[in-house]
């Protein structure tokens, strides 16, 4: 690898990690974790940050080592534009249109892509190419060591399994190389509502759309290469709202919508951004209009996502409820892959039958479904609540 022999940055790679990882003083008593985004170029952060105002003095800690991080991998992006020019890669052909995942977070997408993902016929953007995503294919091996020393084991919103190997959102890879993304909105809570009424529906002008179209090809154009060709499945929230575009680009992509009882979606939400806000955030929000427009945001993507999916071919559309597949995964499964016609469902059964047994002793976290959380979702989702013939659980 160009990394491994070519590059001597890799004592500065592994002092920043350790520091990046360390524990913080002991009056702080918490891990520091490392910004999901910090390997983004300081392009794109400088004009994240000219968004949004600036950062307040309390989080420059935070942001000098973002920031740092960013400047250390400098020599890494760079390496890689030389050997992948933007002109190479536009001429990577993305024969195979992708499956897509659609469903709003906290709806057991990352379930269904992680099974999918074992299908051997499909490719994904994986965690390492999503946090490193303008220099991973460089990257493979030394630096994707040195960055796993400060990835957690589990998820801490919901304890699941944390790995550079495990399919990853695109939506994060594409805030790495771009400030045309609604993943920034994590950074700056304050404009939660902002980043999500732009990016969750693409409510950008001409010349934002075709810069955005842009970016998100080339994301594709990189995993697509990474994969050997294959059939890209790929999953991230905001792409509820966005079935429109993304049959744009893609005539013949399929879809799986997968549900979640709303009620439940409601309580996850919130446990969501209590644990990730602490990680991610450059300035201050109200927690309360960061909850709103969350709350909002699902109306809008679900309603969007209703109205769109008329535009999709016949065949090219199965839908799936969260609970079904976890209480019958394999017939459920079976079931999305007849309807999608998907190829060798032989083939994928014994791989995804294996990852299953790797979960049985996962607990997912329980919610307590309060009378005040009921009527909200009485209120302001109960078109999802019919539409999908839920109740409270």
């Amino acid at each position: 690898m160009i990394f491994d022999e070519a590059f001597p940055y890799n004592a500065l790679l592994m002092a920043q990690n350790s520091w990046l990882i360390r524990r913080t003083p002991p009056n702080r008593g918490r891990k520091l974790e490392p910004h999901v985004l910090s390997m983004a170029p300081l392009g794109v952060w400088l004009r994240v940050i000219a968004d949004n105002g600036g950062v307040p003095r309390r989080y420059w800690g935070k942001l000098a080592r973002v920031l740092a991080t960013s400047a250390l991998t400098a020599p890494l992006r760079a390496a890689e534009r030389l050997c992948y020019s933007p002109s190479r890669m536009a001429r990577v052909a993305i024969d195979k249109a992708p499956l897509y995942i659609q469903g709003f977070a906290r709806s057991g997408t990352t379930h269904l892509l992680n099974l999918l993902a074992r299908d051997p016929n499909f490719g994904v953007v994986s965690t390492f190419q999503a946090v490193a995503a303008p220099m991973f294919l460089i990257g493979s091996g030394r630096l994707e060591r040195l960055i796993a020393r400060g990835v957690p084991a589990t998820r801490p919103m919901d304890n699941m399994a944390v790995s550079l190997d495990l399919p990853q959102e695109e939506e994060v890879a594409l805030a790495n190389t771009s400030h045309l993304s609604s993943v920034h909105h994590l950074s700056f809570p304050r404009r939660t509502r902002a980043y999500l009424d732009k990016f969750s529906t693409l409510r950008l002008t001409d010349s934002e759309l075709a810069r955005w179209e842009r970016a998100y090809l080339d994301v594709l154009r990189k995993a697509t290469l990474a994969s050997g060709g294959r059939r890209l499945v790929l999953k991230s929230p905001t792409n509820l709202g966005r079935t429109a575009a993304l049959l744009r680009l893609f005539p013949d992509a399929k879809f799986i919508h997968i549900v979640r009882n709303p009620y439940v979606v409601y309580q996850s939400m919130a446990h969501l951004y209590r644990t990730m806000l602490p990680i991610c955030q450059l300035d201050h929000a109200d927690p309360t209009e960061v909850a709103v427009a969350i709350r909002d945001s699902y109306t809008t993507m679900m309603r969007q996502y209703m109205k769109d999916r008329a535009l999709i071919p016949s065949g090219h559309l199965a839908e799936v409820r969260f609970e079904s597949l976890e209480e019958n995964p394999m017939a459920e499964l079976e079931r999305l892959y007849a309807e999608l016609s998907l190829p060798d469902w032989e083939r994928a059964r014994e791989s995804i039958r294996a990852y299953l047994r790797s979960l049985s002793g996962y607990r997912k976290n329980a919610y307590r479904i309060d009378a005040e959380t009921i009527a909200f979702v009485d209120r302001e989702w109960g078109f999802a609540v019919r539409a999908w013939g839920y109740e409270p659980p």
